[in-house]
């Protein structure tokens, strides 16, 4: 008998897989749902990171945000700190003063600030009444503080102290309407009219979308308070990095406060800053449900390991006469390999298209999914494996089987 190729014994391990389909199809079903799971799951934590960063977006990657209260561990502050009790401050007292926020003008590389009073309100417009956040900002600094430009009307004036700029969700779905400008609206019943409306910045952490704005002087009013702010945005300069700016102002506050780096009662973040934070959180995620779902694929392998075994026990007698007939080791090691590596690889493939329709499913439930080229490499690279690591022990079983013990095997 002469050797057979690598193609011929792959048509062979083909046509055994398919005489034995019912019992093929099931050692298949274990790697199919592996990967799907597999990828899926992994698809969330990708899914989140595509939506954080086209959140972030929205907020400037020349914004600096200064808050009140120490960052705790493993958060998005810079310069560290612990918990505000450990100094003796709760959150509750630790503040940014407007004449802080003001000295923070005279730091390298601040081109504009922001000392901004937030808070939510009750506004009516026509016969629709809600609570929304309203903000109060330094008319000097609006509306670039925002992250977001005017679609309609003009920014807020100093003198501007009853009126107002909507956010775009603001205008278009809280109040249902498209032409807004000059419209009445009443925030905890005092009348304001609105003069702008702004474009849709689409970031979802801190962005300007479902906020009203008002001036800083009309917020002291309407939330009377006149010393504390609820936040500051500062505006880095052309030519210097948000971070090193937000380095620099740390650490004028930390001399205006009187604090060490980990004692510091405020908190500086950046876009790019709560982007890092955020990520390395759901990719931790990604690894912990990837690590659960390899569990199932594990499950599949050992599937296939068991099917492997029962084909061999039942291709006894068949292994003989191969190599009665001449066929070597090697080539029954092969065969007996291709056969699992096709289970693999079938899997592989129907597992990724399940996936598919998994993510679908978890996006109309309203999660984030993604499922990319990575991935679908990662799933078709691990079916193969399984399937090449659970058939590589009944193969070599196979391939020591004695011709003459073979063909007396009933």
């Amino acid at each position: 008998m002469r050797l057979m190729n690598d193609f011929e014994l792959a048509e062979l391990a083909f046509n055994s897989l398919r005489y034995r389909s019912l019992r093929s199809w099931l050692a298949i079903l274990g790697i199919v749902i592996g990967v799907a799971s597999i990828i899926s799951l992994i698809s969330i934590s990708v899914g989140m990171n595509e939506n954080i960063k086209s959140s972030m977006g929205g907020l400037g990657a020349n914004i600096i945000t200064v808050t009140a209260g120490a960052a705790r561990a493993g958060s998005m502050g810079f310069g560290g700190g612990g918990a505000p009790q450990e100094f003796g401050r709760t959150a509750s007292e630790a503040k940014i003063t407007f004449d802080e926020a003001e000295s923070l003008r005279g730091v390298e590389g601040v081109s504009k600030v922001d000392a901004r009073i937030s808070g939510n309100a009750r506004v009516s417009y026509k016969n629709r009444n809600t609570s929304i956040g309203v903000i109060g900002v330094d008319p000097s600094a609006f509306p670039q503080s925002t992250g977001a430009n005017l679609s309609a009307g003009r920014a807020l004036g100093t003198s501007d102290t009853s009126s107002v700029v909507l956010g775009y969700s603001v205008a278009s779905e809280t109040f249902n309407d498209s032409s807004m400008i000059n419209k009445q609206i009443r925030i905890n019943g005092e009348p304001f009219r609105v003069i702008g409306v702004l474009n849709l910045s689409g970031a979802t952490f801190g962005g300007p979308d479902r906020n009203i704005f008002i001036t800083q002087r009309a917020a002291k009013t309407l939330f009377n308070q006149t010393e504390k702010a609820s936040s500051v945005v500062v505006i880095s300069a052309e030519g210097y990095t948000a971070d090193a700016v937000a380095a620099s102002v740390a650490a004028r506050l930390r001399e205006l406060h009187r604090v060490s780096v980990d004692r510091q009662d405020f908190t500086v973040t950046t876009a790019a800053s709560m982007q890092a934070t955020i990520s390395s959180v759901s990719n931790t995620l990604g690894i912990f449900l990837g690590g659960i779902a390899s569990i199932s694929l594990i499950v599949g392998g050992i599937g296939v390991a068991n099917a492997m075994f029962t084909s061999v026990l039942e291709q006894t007698r068949y292994i003989g006469i191969l190599k009665a007939l001449g066929a070597r080791n090697s080539s029954i090691l092969k065969l007996f390999l291709y056969e699992a590596c096709m289970v693999g690889m079938v899997g592989g493939m129907l597992g990724i298209a399940l996936s598919f329709v998994a993510s679908f499913v978890l996006a109309s439930f309203g999660l984030p999914s993604k499922i990319t080229l990575d991935l679908m490499l990662l799933g078709m690279g691990f079916s193969f494996a399984v399937g090449a690591v659970s058939g590589l022990i009944p193969a070599r079983n196979a391939a020591s089987v004695e011709p003459v013990e073979a063909l007396r095997y009933e």
